[in-house]
């Protein structure tokens, strides 16, 4: 009996040891990837951040530089000081453990002061987790408890919400469009008459109709535009104005490009018709000025023109003339006085007409026997 029992207690030594080794290989394993931590094995930084929220962000998350993990977070707590305020920036503090290598080299030595800590969801269910963003030159080393910003990001609840938002927008809107096509269907505004109204419906189909008939009798060039479009003399004509014009154009360009002859050439090139223009314009302008100066004192009342527009004594004693003249004129037209009677008094005109051809007769007869008129009669004493 104790020859069997002492093999067993060997294999059960080498099954041992064998456990241990294996258990030993794999916390090497884990400790070497990263996954598992032993106190004493690698170098461990402390990393520190604030978030005003870390929605899903547990303990022992990911830490990650660029997507790449390089930690764990170690701690998360509120901060020792209550915010003064609801909007208060950052009241939750983060600590985080960086203990991985990039290229053979700490992870810590890319996270400088200028880095910064934003909180991400690894994929579109997956945890969420810290992700750093390297630092660069202008950033100073960290150290083992420093500090460094984290930046706000949109979490999946945010997400959600706006995505809530607007579908109750497009329910709102689906709900708008279905009574606008309940409207249409019905006959109701403008577009439902436009589609429901057979009267419209027939309106429009002649107006259709009446385009069609016009474009074609445009086509077989009746009427004023069917001419226009379809008379070749017309086309000819308008073609030989646009050759003339192309000549006048040319005339103009060889005008100007040459020494300036010729009448548009001078027009524009003669420096001494400018200086005459321009001279022209100075004088209507100096002109202008003078008749503002004028209208000036004509409004004040200055000069002889500006009392006869202004001074009201003046007014009254040129309507007062007026209404005598209309008097005497219309005792004139009555035939009263001498001048009524020299216009109105037939026996008066008929005496002047005699009188005037007993005048007539007496120069005829004088021209023709002066004699009888002059004579001269001399005594001698």
């Amino acid at each position: 009996m104790p020859q069997n029992k002492t093999p067993r207690l060997s294999e059960l030594r080498v099954g041992l040891l064998v456990l241990l080794a294996l258990a030993i290989l794999v916390l090497v394993i884990f400790a070497v990837s990263g996954d598992l931590k032993i106190p004493g094995f690698g170098q461990t930084t402390a990393v520190r951040t604030e978030m005003q929220s870390v929605d899903g962000l547990r303990k022992g998350a990911e830490v990650r530089l660029s997507g790449k993990k390089i930690g764990s977070v170690k701690e998360i707590k509120f901060s020792n000081q209550i915010p003064n305020s609801a909007d208060a920036a950052n009241n939750i503090e983060i600590v985080m453990e960086i203990d991985g290598k990039l290229d053979g080299r700490p992870a810590i030595e890319r996270i400088r002061t200028d880095s910064v800590a934003t909180l991400k969801t690894a994929g579109v269910l997956g945890d969420n987790v810290i992700d750093i963003t390297p630092g660069t030159l202008a950033g100073k080393p960290i150290n083992n408890g420093d500090r460094i910003n984290s930046q706000a990001q949109k979490s999946v609840g945010d997400i959600l919400n706006a995505t809530n938002a607007a579908i109750n927008n497009f329910l709102n809107v689906s709900d708008d469009i279905k009574a606008i096509t309940g409207g249409l269907r019905k006959g109701e505004g403008a577009a439902g008459k436009f589609l429901k109204d057979e009267t419209l419906y027939l309106s429009l189909d002649r107006t259709v109709r009446q385009a069609e008939t016009l474009m074609s009798s445009i086509r077989e060039g009746q009427g004023t535009v069917g001419r226009l479009i379809n008379d070749p003399v017309l086309y000819d004509q308008v073609n030989g104005t646009v050759a003339q014009l192309r000549s006048i154009s040319d005339q103009i360009n060889n005008q100007l490009a040459g020494s300036g002859k010729g009448t548009i050439g001078k027009l524009i090139k003669d420096e001494e018709l400018y200086n005459k223009a321009n001279t022209l314009i100075a004088k209507a302008n100096d002109i202008s000025v003078k008749l503002d100066n004028t209208m000036l004192k004509i409004e004040r009342g200055e000069g002889n023109l500006g009392k006869l527009v202004n001074d009201e004594k003046l007014y009254a004693d040129a309507r007062d003339t007026i209404e005598r003249l209309k008097g005497i004129a219309e005792r004139l037209e009555k035939g009263e006085g001498t001048a009524g009677l020299l216009l109105k008094d037939e026996r008066l005109y008929n005496n002047v007409n005699t009188l005037s051809t007993e005048i007539t007769k007496m120069i005829y007869d004088f021209r023709q026997n002066p004699k009888k008129y002059l004579s001269v009669k001399v005594t001698i004493f």
